[in-house]
């Protein structure tokens, strides 16, 4: 974990000479490296801050809400809120800690993400990198077989509560005399009915816990005999599980996840590489169609000659519509540009909301670098070969994120785009079928890629 802190802090250029240098000395797979190298230049590109870059100061202006970057001396966490960076999480530099990227974003120790206080972060934020990196390595003596792991189990379905005693019916009156007859006994209420139990997750998880885990390792790893050691650290039925995928892998001649997945989904189900299994995959789709003939600089004072009265992208996420059918009435959407100032970058984004004082979801929108977008076809998706970004989200009564369900991975058509403030500028995009994967479950980058709570709503 040290080692691998130390290679963040080196300039990105000689950090990948490194790599390429690892690469010919230990004899790594090729096509799995070059995979390998096309995801971590996502990660580093969008998880650190460059040698040459200017240091960030709280109060300072920033663009991008919930876009995250160190302080200047890397004492704190700095997250963009309402234009301005402030602090998400001060570092103890007395206890050796200090802000510093991780393949998982930024944190102030060399583990997993900080549990400090998030703060707000917005309802715009670059998520950065959020593809694991390529599958790397083999392998080791499969040595025996063992056990194949037991499927999880499903909830227990709760005891259904004892229904009530029927009441005794009434005694019927006497005959007797010709008289009325007696009023027949009131039948007593039936006993209510016990609750029913809460049903166990609907989805039985494939997924071993001894495959995953030499998975996980595996995925981190920078080279092959990082991924040899997690292999032969784990016990006998995760290397048999690990090198059933490994040898079905390779069958599929590609390094692409989800192609894998699609050629092996047992394997690649049982270590995790599919994630959790109550998501659909891909969990739904979305279909934009946006004419803008306006671009926003400041979103204090929208009027409707700005807006796109309606919504742009349509489609489902998990059983919901991207456009709540409740809020459909009153959707509108708007493109914002934003120039680059100071270490701040330039930033495009087309937001999808509602025009109603009570909270509406989910929220959809798209965001890309504006030096990358071109008129013609645009990649969608998290890696660096991808231009433009969407996602569908949930955010509380401030605009914060709560959570989202998803983001989308296709091709859209760009046929105008002027980056000009007013009714100078334009924005037309097109495109259909795009695919929607939530973070737990994302097969094309390796399986559950969530970094905290707020990466997944849960399934629906």
């Amino acid at each position: 974990m040290i080692f691998i802190y130390l290679l963040t802090l080196l300039p990105k250029s000689l950090l990948f000479l490194i790599v390429t240098l690892i690469f010919f000395l230990c004899g790594v797979n090729m096509k799995r490296f070059i995979f390998i190298l096309t995801v971590f230049s996502f990660v580093f590109s969008f998880s650190c801050v460059d040698d040459e870059t200017p240091g960030f100061v709280e109060g300072s202006s920033c663009s991008v809400l919930g876009q995250e970057q160190c302080n200047f001396d890397n004492s704190q966490i700095l997250v963009c809120s309402n234009e301005l960076w402030t602090v998400k999480k001060v570092c103890n530099l007395n206890f050796g800690e200090s802000c510093r990227a991780l393949a998982t974003g930024l944190s102030c120790t060399d583990g997993g993400g900080d549990t400090g206080d998030t703060g707000d972060t917005g309802n715009t934020g670059d998520t950065g990198n959020t593809g694991n990196t390529g599958n790397t390595g083999n392998t080791g003596n499969t040595g025996n077989t063992g056990d194949t792991g037991n499927t999880g189990d499903t909830g227990n379905t709760g005891n259904t509560g004892n229904t009530g005693n029927t009441g005794d019916t009434g005694n019927t009156g006497d005959t007797g005399n010709t008289g009325n007859t007696g009023n027949t006994g009131n039948t007593g209420n039936t006993g209510n009915t016990g609750d029913t139990g809460n049903t166990g997750d609907t989805a039985t998880d494939p997924r071993s816990a001894d495959c995953v885990a030499i998975a996980n390792c595996v995925k981190a790893c920078l080279d092959s005999a990082c991924a040899t050691t997690c292999f032969e650290d784990g016990n006998t039925k995760g290397q048999t599980e690990y090198q059933a995928y490994e040898d079905c892998a390779d069958t599929a001649a590609t390094t692409a996840y989800l192609d894998i997945y699609n050629t092996c989904k047992a394997q690649a189900e049982t270590c995790g590489f599919a994630g959790d299994p109550n998501y659909d995959i891909p969990y739904g789709t979305a279909n934009i169609n946006g004419t803008f003939t306006y671009i926003v600089t400041t979103e204090d004072s929208l009027s409707s000659n700005m807006l796109l009265e309606s919504s742009f992208i349509t489609g489902t996420v998990g059983t919901l519509p991207i456009v709540n059918t409740e809020g459909a009435s009153d959707v509108y959407s708007y493109a914002r540009y934003t120039a680059a100032a100071g270490a701040d970058p330039a930033a495009f984004i087309v937001y999808q909301t509602y025009n109603t004082i009570a909270l509406t979801n989910p929220i959809a929108y798209i965001l890309g670098d504006p030096t990358e977008i071109i008129v013609g076809t645009n990649n969608v998706g998290l890696t660096s070969a991808d231009t433009l970004q969407l996602f569908v989200i949930d955010v509380d009564a401030t605009g914060a994120l709560v959570c989202r369900h998803g983001f989308g991975v296709g091709t859209v058509n760009v046929s105008a785009f002027n980056t000009s403030a007013g009714d100078a500028g334009s924005f037309i995009v097109s495109g259909s079928n795009i695919n929607i994967y939530s973070m737990a479950a994302a097969p094309i980058y390796g399986g559950d890629i969530t970094a905290d709570s707020t990466d997944a709503c849960s399934a629906q």
